[in-house]
Formats: structure tokens, sequence, C-alpha cells
């Protein structure tokens, strides 16, 4: 079997086994947080307080000053913030898939390259969550009210899932046999935080400088919702850095598809 049909395959089992899916995405939210004393409501409660600590110190304490457009840093900063807490969330979480959902590998009928996916979805379900606390404040505290650019959210939501589809596969597959894989995404989510334009803007780079933000992807997500959500641009306005970003994207999408389909025989005798 090649790997474009193992691709093609899997997407099939998405469209076919929806249903499973949806039941396993919704227990994998659950069980983030029916363990807690408090429950399900984490899901909403810890988002708006991370959103509102952020909003409250560069709104009165910080004082952060002009976002690179000119206008006001906080709803800047947010807006860049939420992207990466659901990227990189979602990386750690992707390592332990295989382990968490073992029992599912035994099972013949159930395609084992949509464990991963179930993880990306779950972190979907939190990410909405942030997306809509955030709409309410760029609304009632910044005066920021919805454009026809806001639709494009949806096409950034896409390239995140295609992005994430291909990290995920390839962390939960290595992750089986070399569990130091899980640290490693730590390190690297802490390292890639600081070199993503998520709290500095890219424009502080000089000439040729600037094309060290474009050698990661992440920014390409970042970026978009804040031309989205703030400074109202379309995605298509930047050629460049689309074709770099869907190269890079579909590049680690077959990688981590291959990985995982090359040690996939090897998972029921590990787990």
């Amino acid at each position: 079997m090649t790997l474009i049909e193992t691709i093609h395959n899997s997407l099939n089992s998405l469209l076919k086994q929806r249903t499973i899916i949806y039941t396993l995405v919704v227990r994998d939210f659950k069980s983030r947080y029916l363990s807690s004393f408090i429950g399900l409501p984490w899901a909403f409660i810890q988002p708006a307080v991370y959103v509102f600590v952020i909003w409250f110190a560069f709104t009165y304490g910080l004082r952060g000053g002009l976002a690179p457009g000119g206008g006001p840093f906080a709803p800047w900063l947010i807006v860049g913030m939420i992207p990466w807490m659901f990227i990189s969330q979602t990386m750690i979480v992707s390592c332990m898939a295989l382990s968490e959902y073992s029992y599912l590998i035994k099972k013949t009928r159930f395609n084992v390259s949509l464990i991963p996916v179930i993880k990306i979805l779950s972190g979907m379900l939190v990410h909405l969550i942030m997306v809509s606390i955030i709409i309410v404040i760029l609304i009632f505290s910044f005066k920021i009210y919805p454009s026809i650019y806001w639709i494009q959210i949806f096409y950034y939501l896409f390239a995140t899932f295609v992005l994430l589809a291909g990290i995920a596969w390839f962390v939960a597959s290595v992750n089986v046999f070399v569990r130091d894989m899980a640290h490693v995404v730590n390190i690297l989510t802490s390292m890639l935080f600081w070199a993503t334009p998520i709290i500095w803007p890219f424009t502080t780079l000089e000439g040729n400088y600037r094309y060290i933000a474009l050698l990661n992807p992440f920014f390409y997500i970042t970026e978009g919702y804040r031309y989205t959500f703030i400074e109202k641009r379309w995605f298509f306005e930047f050629v460049e850095m689309n074709v770099y970003f869907w190269v890079v994207t579909i590049f680690i999408f077959v990688m981590g598809a291959f990985t995982f389909k090359k040690l996939k025989p090897d998972f029921g005798d590990i787990l």
C-alpha cells in the first residue's frame, strides 16, 4: 500500500467512522476535565481566566503600548497567543495518544491513524471556546466589530489541522518506541514560543532577517489570526507566505503519515 493510499484510506475512515470519532472526541474532551472536582466547566473557566489575565495585564498593568499596526497591544497579543496555545497543547498531548488508546489498536476495524486526529479535534473544541471568548472581548472591550474578514478563520483552522495532523502522526508513532519524545516536544514548544513572533512583532527584524519568521510555519497561523481579527487583510494577499507555508506543511504532513505507516505494524507488540 502506497503512502497516498494510506492517506486516502485515513480520510475515508474519518468519514465512515465519523460517529465513532465523534464519540471518542467528546469522551476525550470530557476526560480532560471530569476527573477534577469542578469537572467540565473547567473547559470554559481555564481559557476565560487565561484570556482575562492577559487582557488585564496589558490593558491596566504593563501598558504594552501600541501594536505594529498602531492599535492597542493587548488584543494584538491575545489574538496571536490563542492559536499558539491550541498548537502547543495539541503537540504535547498527541505524544501519548497511542498509549492512551492502546485498546483500540487491537481492534482491526478501527483505523489506528485516526487516534492522533482525535486529540486534534478534542483540542479544537477548547480552541473554539477560546475564540468565542476572544470575540466577546474584542467587541465589548476594544470595540473591534465583526467584519467580512472574520470568515477566513475557517481557512486558518483547516491549515492548522493539516499541519497538526502531520506533527501528531509523527510524535505519536515515534513516542511508542522512544518515550523521550514527550520531553523533546515540551522543550521544543517552549523554544518555539519565543522563536515565533507571538509576543514580539516580526517587523522588529531588519532586512533579510525578516525571512527568519517564515522559517517557522506556526508564524503563518498566529499572524493569520491577526490578519483576520485585527488587521483586516486576506490570507491570499501574501503569496510568498502562502507558498512557503503549504510547501512546508505538506512536507510535514507526508513525513508524519509516512512515519506512522512504517511504524504502525509494531504498535501492537510494544503497547
